[in-house]
């Protein structure tokens, strides 16, 4: 987990609200059986909605888009169907402006290791976040 939060730059809890799917210039993907992984230049995205900005140097919009990992095999309509209803509060650690995940996949916690991360964060001299909240 410490590089995961070491190459973080956001700290935020969301749930997600949907799902959706793009080919490689953008467009959007409606076709249930259609596939990511290796050589096919499709992306799947969580559509999550923020409801707390933990931290983070910059402006946070209420709703993200975060990727799955690209390289794993993943069906759309699978995706989908297991995020059919509004999932649970759960921790997201992305970076950059363009709220990417710190490795391909791989920017969710559980809520009840905040507290855990929000030590981390502090204690990692290169974060630029905001002031860190305490977890309640």
């Amino acid at each position: 987990m410490e590089e995961l939060v070491k190459n973080s730059d956001h700290l935020l809890v969301g749930h997600v609200i949907g799902v959706d799917m793009i080919d490689g210039r953008g467009n959007e993907i409606t076709d249930l059986d259609a596939m990511t992984g290796p050589g096919i230049d499709n992306l799947i995205r969580l559509i999550v909605k923020v409801d707390e900005v933990v931290s983070s140097s910059r402006s946070i919009p209420s709703v993200v888009k975060v990727p799955l990992d690209p390289l794993m095999h993943y069906r759309f309509g699978l995706v989908k169907e297991v995020h059919s209803t509004e999932g649970e509060k759960f921790l997201l650690l992305l970076k950059g402006a363009d709220l990417q995940p710190p490795f391909p996949g791989v920017f969710r916690r559980d809520l009840s290791e905040k507290t855990e991360i929000i030590e981390l964060l502090k204690s990692n001299k290169s974060f630029k976040g905001t002031a860190l909240r305490a977890a309640p």
